[in-house]
């Protein structure tokens, strides 16, 4: 019989940010969006103050006053290091796993007999918090939309440790009745709302439609959907993911921007970013956007907004020739006057990097272009991310966003590795 687990980060952001600060256990802790914006993690003691995911930090002054709750800043680079580890450590542990996001990950855990499977997720739980110091919670069931439901339960059950095992038809029932529809993975907001209008507000009530009504409505992938809430297995484990179709990489600037040198310096670092995504999984892109905008919330400034696409003559990812295509891009819809407020490189029509098809009057030293992008990612791979970078990327980084409660890189920056006095 089949078994899935979801192996969920508890907290993740908080969590990370404990690991090499224990005087944050046990104290209300929250981590924010992009320049200090919203709520995006909250610690279980900011959850029972009544902390709301995605709330704007401004509104919530009093209560960061009032019971003295830790701020931080978004430290992406060491939350990214930090799921590495947890993923490698389920990877050693479980036969096949497929990493779902930043914090989660469905794995395999078939091998094992219904009676062995709450000790077995016992047992990862106790090793990747040992291995890695950050807790989880692991829902165990017959199929992936079941374990996700499982892994929510785990979560919420004292009782339950951390983990729960769905492996009878009376848990199956019982829990699916008292879970919203729209809570259910895969549910989007339109289709609960049909659902509710239609009495449907149950996990259960979902699953006890009828196929006909379901495949109307829904589609094939809905109906795919409500016989896993059956206990039917209709999606297997994906080791490797497809490539990604497009790859975006933008920022809303700290504070707002006039000058084109500055935006550049911000357009071309999205732009490596976008080169470092696409040799990370073996593509090029043939199509590269960049975009431009001012405040739409300001009332007061004049605004304006462009973008411009252009086609590579050779399908590329590399970052010196991205940079140059997205520079020519800015140029052309760059206006002066304008308090520019975002900015953002989009890439496109991605094909495999073995399908890459020179041109007949390709210029490009396209060898030595591979060389210097192969030797930055081992370089920035090894010393810390923009240890080597091109010059129009800058050194200011007036544009950054705001964060004003960042915590060191302690594991992708050599001087913020902790030191141990003896």
């Amino acid at each position: 019989m089949k078994w899935y687990g979801l192996a969920d980060c508890n907290n993740f952001y908080v969590s990370c940010e404990r690991i090499f600060n224990l005087s944050l256990v046990g104290v209300p802790v929250v981590v924010l969006s992009n320049n200090d914006g919203c709520v995006i993690s909250r610690s279980k003691e900011a959850k029972d103050l009544g902390v709301k995911m995605g709330v704007p930090i401004h509104e919530i002054k009093y209560l960061v006053m009032l019971h003295n709750i830790q701020i931080f800043s978004s430290n992406y680079a060491l939350y990214g290091d930090i799921s590495a580890r947890v993923m490698n450590s389920l990877k050693d542990l479980c036969p096949e796993v497929e990493v779902y996001s930043i914090d989660e990950s469905f794995i395999d855990l078939s091998i094992f007999s219904a009676e062995e499977l709450h000790q077995v997720g016992v047992n990862i739980k106790a090793k990747v918090r040992k291995w890695t110091k950050i807790p989880i919670s692991i829902g165990i069931a017959p199929t992936k939309t079941l374990a996700k439901i499982a892994n929510k339960y785990a979560k919420q059950d004292k009782e339950s440790d951390g983990v729960f095992v769905m492996d009878s038809e009376a848990k199956r029932i019982n829990i699916l009745s008292k879970f919203a529809v729209e809570d259910v993975w895969g549910i989007g907001r339109q289709h609960a709302k049909y659902l509710q209008q239609k009495g449907i507000k149950t996990a259960l009530e979902l699953a006890n439609m009828p196929d006909e009504l379901i495949r109307k409505q829904f589609s094939v992938v809905g109906l795919r959907l409500v016989r896993e809430l059956r206990g039917e297995s209709c999606l297997p484990i994906i080791q490797e993911r497809s490539m990604s179709k497009g790859i975006c990489n933008s920022r809303s600037f700290g504070k707002s921007l006039m000058s084109f040198d500055n935006i550049s310096e911000a357009t071309a670092t999205f732009a490596s970013r976008c080169g470092e995504k696409l040799r990370r999984q073996k593509s090029c892109a043939n199509v590269i956007t960049v975009f431009v905008r001012t405040n739409p919330f300001s009332k007061t400034k004049p605004q304006y907004a462009n973008s411009i696409t252009l086609t590579c003559e050779v399908p590329t990812n590399s970052t010196q020739e991205i940079i140059k295509y997205v520079n020519n891009g800015l140029k052309m819809i760059f206006r002066k006057g304008y308090e520019y407020k975002k900015a953002g490189v989009i890439v496109t029509g991605i094909i495999p990097e073995c399908q890459q098809q020179i041109g007949l009057f390709d210029s490009e030293d396209r060898p030595k272009l591979t060389t210097i992008s192969n030797l930055m990612d081992k370089l920035n791979a090894r010393f810390g991310r923009d240890t080597l970078t091109f010059a129009i990327q800058g050194t200011g980084k007036n544009w950054k966003p705001n964060a004003r409660s960042l915590s060191p890189k302690f594991t992708t920056r050599w001087g913020d590795i902790p030191k141990v006095e003896t």
